[in-house]
C-alpha cells in the first residue's frame, strides 16, 4: 500500500512503516518532518492517504498522483493539486 506524490522531476511515496521514499534525499527528509504519522493528530482510517493529504497541503507544487491503499480510494479528479 501506498501513495505517490509528485512535482515536475520529484516524486516521493509512502511507505508502510510510516516514512517517505523519494528520488530526493531532501524531500525524503523534508516529508519525514513534515508529513510523519506522528504530525497526523486525527483519527484516520487510512495513515498514508493522511501522511500524502499533509505532505501536499505543505508542499503547495505537488499533488497525489497514485493511491494504492486498502481504506480509501480517490476519484480521478482528486488527483490533482489539494489546495490548503
Amino acid at each position: 500500500m501506498s501513495v505517490k506524490i509528485e512535482w515536475k522531476i520529484f516524486t516521493a511515496e509512502t511507505q508502510s512503516d510510516g516514512t517517505w521514499k523519494s528520488n530526493s534525499p531532501s524531500l525524503e527528509e523534508l516529508l519525514n518532518a513534515i508529513a510523519s504519522p506522528v504530525r497526523i493528530k486525527e483519527y484516520t482510517p487510512d495513515m498514508e492517504y493522511s501522511m500524502a493529504l499533509r505532505a501536499v497541503k505543505g508542499l503547495p507544487y505537488f499533488k497525489i498522483i497514485e493511491a494504492n491503499t486498502g481504506n480509501i480510494r480517490i476519484p480521478d479528479n482528486e488527483t490533482e493539486q489539494v489546495q490548503a
